[in-house]
């Protein structure tokens, strides 16, 4: 009689499982190929496209590994600090500026900083006989349009456009469209 029930129960169990319908995502949300919406919620979404190619945050969740997105944020000096890593491509895209304290649009500061502070964009898989990154550049263009910022629930949502320049191989600029990122910091 035991077996019967166990029976019974496993197989109402299985029948009411597989009835069970599988919430999908949203389709471009996690699809490397489309670039996420320029959202102002706190989603932790990041991509632009690099020389027309459409580019994505993202890094497989492993403990103590890589994130698609880190950096800083300070609402009391003003310092921006966001780093988004495409792990699959092992490159990174590097936003950062001084005195943000309200939603408007920046120009990235070049003078007086550090060389590792002017690194946009770093390729560590390519190899062409000139060094996988690009800086910024007095001369052209590096714009960070903050359009959202939300100090109370610690979020920040932009966009950005640059041009950058590789400076082993002149001549070679890394161009950067459609950029945006929604952070909750």
């Amino acid at each position: 009689m035991k077996r019967i029930q166990y029976i019974a129960i496993y197989g109402g169990l299985i029948i009411g499982l597989m009835g069970c319908k599988k919430e999908v995502a949203d389709p471009d949300s996690s699809n490397p190929n489309v670039l996420p919406p320029l959202t102002h919620e706190g989603k932790n979404t990041f991509g632009c496209k690099v020389n027309g190619e459409v580019w994505v945050a993202y890094a497989p969740f492993t403990v103590g590994g890589p994130m698609a997105m880190e950096g800083n944020f300070s609402d009391v000096s003003g310092n921006f600090n966001l780093r988004g890593l495409n792990k699959e491509r092992n490159q990174s895209i590097h936003l950062w500026l001084s005195g943000l304290f309200d939603v408007e649009v920046y120009e990235i500061e070049v003078d007086g900083y550090d060389i590792n502070d002017l690194r946009g964009f770093r390729n560590s898989s390519e190899n062409n006989g000139c060094l996988g990154e690009a800086n910024y550049n007095q001369d052209l263009l590096r714009e960070l349009f903050i359009v959202f910022l939300d100090k109370n629930n610690r979020i920040i949502s932009g966009t950005f456009e640059m041009d950058l320049v590789n400076p082993s191989c002149p001549g070679d600029t890394v161009k950067i469209r459609e950029g945006r990122f929604d952070w909750r910091y």
